[in-house]
């Protein structure tokens, strides 16, 4: 028994839908809108009791991924885009009652969730987002029940240390050991250019994300250096095919037409989920995304420059996939959904106190979503207020994962 541990007492769901302003279009097709799932968890500690949320878009066209690999290799099946969001909501509701009764510290309770998930009748990758919401809603009411903030608690003894998730040579260490000092003040926002985008208005951006069609290398090389012209010299790009590329020659022609002055931090995940070897990124560091085992498997992983973490796959996946990165030096950085309200608060937090080798923050619900920040915008503006290319993110991290 640990001086933290909580009980879960009641669960609810609730769903809105959130649509967007323009469509995000990825490899695997558009988004104009989605799913939101929030989570409320109730929880008893020593006669304490608090309440946590957790939220998150249900992004099926990102989590099942194109038609071509809609099984992820586990056998799981596609379907129509109506009835994968009608999919992800039961599973949503089925982690969310899995939960209620559990006891102990967030991690080891988040630990059996992720062990729940081979039992849901959807692709890896869509279960980790529908538990994303329920594992959240857990870290946050077990902070709260302290009073403290949850970046606080994943120390010596609130949490067993993470030799229990992976593996023993990391036996005396906590996820407090690879956590940012001292949380910046402000953090500098990533803009999002979909596929389909047009250029204008990039003048002058600092750090933009290039989503990439991945059906032919010619084109979207092209793409790239069209976005870095309209943009200026002075912008830092990344690049995103979502699983676009069918094959390693594919991604090597990508990156072999790019000009030696193109100024390219990163590649996120070029091939589908289920590619057994890592493309040579020519000297960009090519990462695992949509890929991702759970984090308990990590030392599985063979070739990858490093890791891309997002807190819509939970805090427990997200902390512990960044704790095994930084220890095995792996390049590292966070982006995530189209994050609204309490997910963009809860990525923010997760932002600022986590040391990245990219400072920047996807923030692309600004652009795609946002009439679903309004209550947030009330309530948080500086959130959701770019200020020279940043966002105040000062009062994140306070309680709870926010």
């Amino acid at each position: 028994m640990r001086p933290t541990d909580v009980r879960v007492a009641d669960v609810t769901v609730r769903f809105r839908d959130v649509p967007f302003a323009a469509p995000l279009v990825l490899s695997s097709g558009p988004i104009d809108g989605l799913t939101e799932a929030t989570v409320t968890v109730e929880v008893d500690a020593a006669g304490r009791h608090a309440s946590g949320t957790g939220s998150v878009l249900l992004s099926h066209p990102w989590a099942y991924g194109s038609t071509g690999h809609d099984d992820a290799g586990d056998g799981s099946t596609g379907g129509s885009r109506g009835n994968r969001d009608t999919v992800m909501r039961s599973a949503v509701a089925a982690l969310a009652q899995a939960v209620l009764g559990s006891a102990g510290d967030p991690l080891s309770i988040g630990a059996a969730l992720l062990d729940a998930l081979p039992d849901l009748p959807l692709p890896r990758l869509a279960a980790e987002v529908c538990l994303g919401p329920v594992d959240a809603a857990v870290h946050d009411a077990w902070a709260r029940a302290a009073g403290r903030s949850a970046f606080q608690l994943y120390a010596d003894p609130y949490v067993p240390d993470l030799s229990a998730f992976l593996g023993p040579d990391f036996a005396g260490r906590y996820p407090v050991d690879y956590l940012a000092p001292r949380p910046p003040a402000r953090l500098p926002v990533q803009w999002v250019v979909g596929a389909n985008d047009p250029l204008d208005g990039l003048a002058g951006a600092r750090w933009l994300k290039v989503k990439l069609a991945g059906a032919d290398p010619a084109h979207d090389a092209a793409r790239v250096m069209a976005v870095q012209a309209a943009a200026g010299p002075g912008c830092r790009l990344a690049l995103d095919p979502n699983e676009g590329y069918r094959t390693v020659s594919d991604v090597t022609a990508l990156l072999d037409a790019l000009p030696p002055g193109l100024t390219v931090d990163y590649v996120e995940q070029p091939l589908p989920r289920s590619a057994a070897v890592a493309p040579p990124g020519n000297g960009i560091p090519v990462l695992l995304d949509e890929g991702l085992p759970d984090p308990r498997r990590l030392n599985e992983v063979t070739g990858w420059d490093g890791v891309v973490v997002k807190t819509c796959r939970g805090q427990t996946a997200a902390l512990l996939t960044y704790c095994w990165a930084r220890q095995r030096g792996r390049y590292v950085v966070q982006q995530d959904l189209t994050h609204v309200g309490a997910a963009l608060e809860h990525a923010a937090a997760f932002a600022t106190r986590t040391v990245r080798a990219v400072p920047a923050f996807e923030c692309n619900s600004l652009q795609y979503a946002p009439a679903g920040n309004d209550e947030l915008a009330r309530r948080r503006p500086e959130l959701v207020t770019v200020v020279d290319g940043t966002i105040d993110v000062s009062g994140c991290g306070r309680e709870g994962i926010r």
